[in-house]
């Protein structure tokens, strides 16, 4: 390959993945903002439809699907609203996971089959980790008295929550599936998520200084559905099992510290830079981090342009 053609694909490179960090930072805050459901899910989705046309349209080498995905994780950390680390961890797993499929299998069908399962049934397994940082051990307790007490006396719906669930899945993964076969097909470039005009609103109010006190977000992250749901099925187990008060007391306290210092790390703007300067001892990390400030740059003309 000639240095020049090795130059094109590296700027095509830090094009895709500028394109997919604006829908992720605009589509994201939206999601966040708005609490709109099944955000995650179709921003992963969009993720693939991105590292689908980098190997099938544009022929970008199997290691970009990677570098994009590293490059938009790090622009995500400039979102003006919700965390910062979750999803920059969300966006980059899911690269590595569709990077991992097509080189175990290589980049025709079956890679891409591969990757693209794994990328999707990441923003499923996600959320349980979190809650799993934040309750320990105990969430497996918690969700073998609920599995009982509903097979015991609410059996229909046990089933029922389990045919949503695994329907959601295969809709999901079949959808995946789909985008394969079109984007190899048709070897075009493959679109779920326009870029609008709120893109460029959402971009404009990316804060020049400091970011919003990160222990007074991690507080009201303590009132998010997801966290407040887990938290009283939490307090009803505590309350039903055999123990004194003050082990009631600590057990329900517990996830509720845990999860504060959770949210604290992952809206931190220290951490996050500590973390980045110690991954920037990589070479490859070190590639990506300088590519993303190009992308960063890029997206900056384009939009001051846009004013």
């Amino acid at each position: 390959m000639s240095e020049e053609l090795k130059e094109k694909k590296i700027d095509l490179e830090i094009k895709r993945a500028a394109q997919l960090s604006v829908t992720e930072i605009g589509i994201g805050s939206l999601g966040h903002g708005f609490k709109i459901p099944l955000t995650g899910q179709v921003l992963s989705l969009n993720q693939l439809a991105f590292l689908l046309n980098a190997l099938n349209s544009d022929a970008l080498p199997r290691s970009a699907v990677f570098e994009i995905s590293g490059i938009a994780a790090l622009l995500k950390s400039f979102s003006p609203a919700g965390q910062k680390l979750g999803p920059m961890l969300s966006i980059s797993t899911q690269g590595f996971l569709f990077w991992l499929g097509i080189s175990v299998f290589g980049t025709n069908f079956f890679g891409q089959i591969l990757g693209a399962i794994l990328l999707s049934l990441w923003a499923f397994i996600q959320p349980l980790i979190t809650l799993f940082f934040i309750y320990g051990f105990d969430l497996v307790n918690v969700m073998n008295f609920y599995l009982k007490r509903l097979n015991d006396d609410y059996a229909f719906i046990a089933s029922s929550i389990g045919y949503a669930v695994i329907a959601l899945l295969t809709v999901k993964m079949s959808i995946a599936v789909v985008f394969v076969f079109y984007s190899l097909a048709k070897k075009t470039k493959l679109t779920l998520i326009r870029e609008s005009k709120f893109s460029s609103q959402i971009l404009s109010q990316i804060p020049k200084g400091s970011q919003k006190n990160a222990a007074k977000a991690a507080f009201f992250d303590l009132f998010k559905p997801l966290f407040l749901f887990s938290f009283l099925l939490m307090f009803v187990f505590v309350c039903t099992i055999d123990a004194s008060l003050s082990q009631k007391i600590w057990l329900t306290l517990r996830p509720v510290a845990s999860a504060f210092l959770l949210f604290y790390v992952l809206r931190s703007q220290w951490v996050g830079e500590k973390m980045i300067n110690f991954s920037r001892k990589s070479k490859t990390f070190e590639r990506i981090y300088l590519k993303s400030k190009t992308a960063l740059d890029l997206i900056s003309t384009k939009f001051s342009q846009n004013d």
